[in-house]
């Protein structure tokens, strides 16, 4: 199951690329994220319907948790905008790996504000992490044109990521069904009220719908985003979250495949930070393992 995660969220990135930032454009990022998150939003809504769950329960059930899930929400949502609005300009390999640095965050988070001792292991993990990811920005910032506007889309997606995962933490007892629905719902409607703030500025957004824009947006957000999501709940409740998540790191090299598919493939030496830099947040990821016993 989480070797489908992987596949589903890597690919999920390439076709974001593919959409967004290869000619000819079919759909603008923003547009990209709002359909992403309303396909899940509906495939979870199905869900909590085949769950017996109507507006009533979902409202008990969150009603604990409902600052965080706010805050988790509006992370959410920053998150699928920087991140569809990044492929605009940078490749899906170059996202990826950005996107996937989040544990480095989230690791000096914990480390700080929840006490968590740092092993040799997450020590080592966010070294390499650091370093490799810092390599890798330099490197790209150098040989990439144009790659200032995605890298800051990017950064500030993979701040939200791990925000939005700090959120997760607090957001523990609760149904993770129920809360994917709520944030996916009312995600849907953030980006929403955004793209029309958007348009009323005059920005101008693409949508070009044919049978590769539309099947494009079906994968993100019914098979990648909505079953995407239930097979890594299946797995967490089978493996524990720590083992489940320890597998996420694989993702960038599933996306760094379709810059060569998508002919945008990367130089030696940002491939080879890049790589330095995901081993190190694989380390981070794997140090948690034990906690699963």
């Amino acid at each position: 199951m989480m070797a489908a995660v992987v596949l589903l969220w890597g690919t999920n990135i390439i076709v974001s690329r593919f959409l967004t930032g290869v000619d000819p454009v079919r759909v603008s990022g923003v547009f990209f994220a709002l359909f992403r998150y309303v396909l899940a939003a509906l495939t979870m809504i199905f869900i909590m319907i085949y769950q017996r769950k109507g507006p009533r329960e979902i409202n008990e059930e969150t009603k604990p948790y409902r600052r965080v899930l706010l805050a988790s929400v509006l992370f959410a949502s920053i998150f699928v905008v920087a991140l569809h609005t990044s492929t605009e300009f940078i490749s899906s390999g170059t996202t990826s790996i950005i996107i996937n640095l989040n544990p480095i965050i989230v690791l000096v988070f914990g480390v700080i504000f929840l006490k968590e001792r740092l092993s040799p292991m997450k020590l080592l993990g966010f070294v390499l992490g650091f370093l490799g990811g810092s390599i890798f920005l330099f490197s790209s910032l150098s040989v990439v044109p144009g790659f200032e506007i995605g890298l800051v889309f990017a950064v500030l997606g993979m701040m939200m990521w791990g925000a939005y995962t700090i959120t997760l933490h607090f957001l523990e007892g609760a149904n993770r069904y129920t809360v994917m629905t709520v944030t996916h719902v009312t995600s849907s409607l953030i980006i929403l009220l955004f793209i029309i703030g958007l348009l009323t500025n005059g920005v101008p957004l693409i949508l070009i719908i044919d049978s590769l824009s539309v099947a494009g947006l079906l994968f993100s957000g019914v098979i990648a985003s909505g079953i995407g999501y239930v097979l890594y709940f299946t797995a967490i409740e089978e493996l524990g979250a720590p083992r489940a998540s320890s597998f996420l790191f694989l993702m960038p090299f599933v996306s760094v495949i379709g810059d060569f598919l998508l002919g945008e493939p990367p130089e030696f030496v940002i491939l080879l930070a890049g790589i330095v830099a995901i081993i190190g947040v694989g380390l981070v990821r794997l140090s948690g393992v034990d906690k699963t016993g």
